[in-house]
């Protein structure tokens, strides 16, 4: 089955989309082949602080930055598990390149460096608990049924925009704003 890469894309949920896990979501799509695809929600927090999170692993937390630092609701599936997604300086014990400049890790390791004063993650850092996953053909089936639109990411959404003013901002990416967007179609 041939397959569209929506790797380092952006799922923009169509306003009328009611599940509660994507509605007026961001999915940044970290990794998609032909068996697949994983992603994290860029837009969905979960009302903790990644400072937080590191105290609950046992994580001594010098880094203040991170007791502002929103931890977001990824996704659905992996609901217990950390996903960051970073600027790549190097590779961890389970670090996975999405492109030249971005990469997602998954392992404590990260963590570990996260909390330390000297990381050199203090700025480009996207943290969740969660992911979302789309078996084989799952995805590209959900966009041909209009379910997500599709956009090249950019990091500096991910990274800089408020939270609460990334759907609208990803909105604009398409050139489009949320009231324009008619959910009906019909003859006249």
């Amino acid at each position: 089955m041939d397959y569209t890469d929506f790797t380092n894309h952006f799922l923009i949920a169509m306003p009328g989309m009611v599940d509660p896990h994507f509605s007026s979501s961001i999915v940044y799509i970290c990794q998609h082949d032909k068996h697949g695809a994983l992603g994290l929600v860029v837009n969905k927090p979960s009302g903790k602080d990644v400072g937080g999170l590191l105290v609950n692993l046992g994580i001594g937390v010098k880094n203040q930055n991170l007791r502002n630092l929103s931890l977001l609701t990824g996704g659905p599936l992996d609901s217990g598990r950390g996903f960051v997604v970073h600027r790549y300086l190097r590779d961890w014990r389970s670090t996975v390149r999405v492109t030249e400049e971005l990469a997602l890790t998954t392992s404590v390791d990260i963590f570990e460096d996260l909390g330390s004063e000297d990381s050199g993650l203090d700025g480009d850092l996207l943290i969740s608990l969660g992911c979302c996953g789309w078996s084989s053909g799952q995805l590209e089936n959900e966009v041909k049924m209009n379910s997500w639109w599709t956009v090249p990411a950019d990091p500096v959404l991910m990274f800089q925009v408020p939270i609460k003013k990334r759907y609208e901002c990803a909105l604009s990416l398409l050139g489009v704003r949320a009231e324009q967007i008619c959910m009906v179609a019909g003859n006249v």
